[in-house]
């Protein structure tokens, strides 16, 4: 049996994750016409829809300011509606329109499609082995390093 390193392993993996970002963006965005960041606000609008500006800043990780200029744009495409809290004037929440929840169903169909081609090239069991092996690593990724990284004050 051929022997890989771990090293070699790592490389891979993140080699297939970054192809498989960019065919997600290449397609998923260029079939329905939405930029980059967008994807993940139509996505938390779906399950918080009317999230506060500042709420929706926090789960994305985002900074405001970047936010607000993707909300000004998706407002300009229609996808999206600011309205002012109604029990705190200071805050702003943001809603899925009709046009929005679309664009959500569309992006979710592509996204779809686009997983079925790239993990269409393996077996159903495959995909069941893969899914346990990646499932293995993630457990290990989730738990805190072990090993403590040396202060370079100590060397």
């Amino acid at each position: 049996m051929e022997e890989i390193s771990n090293e070699a392993l790592m490389h891979l993996l993140r080699h297939c994750f970054n192809l498989m970002r960019r065919r997600y963006h290449q397609t998923v965005h260029g079939k329905v016409g939405t930029q980059h960041g967008q994807g993940k606000i139509l996505s938390v609008l779906r399950r918080e829809d009317g999230i506060g500006q500042k709420e929706l800043a926090e789960e994305l990780q985002i900074r405001p300011a970047s936010l607000s200029e993707l909300l000004d744009k998706m407002q300009k495409s229609g996808w999206v509606q600011r309205r002012v809290n109604e029990k705190d004037r200071r805050k702003i929440n943001v809603y899925l329109t009709v046009a929005g929840r679309d664009i959500s169903q569309q992006m979710i169909e592509a996204r779809r499609e686009t997983a079925d081609g790239i993990f269409g090239v393996l077996t159903a069991a495959e995909q069941v082995q893969l899914e346990k092996l990646l499932s293995k690593l993630a457990v290990e990724l989730e738990n805190p390093c072990s090993e403590e990284v040396p202060n370079k004050a100590d060397q």
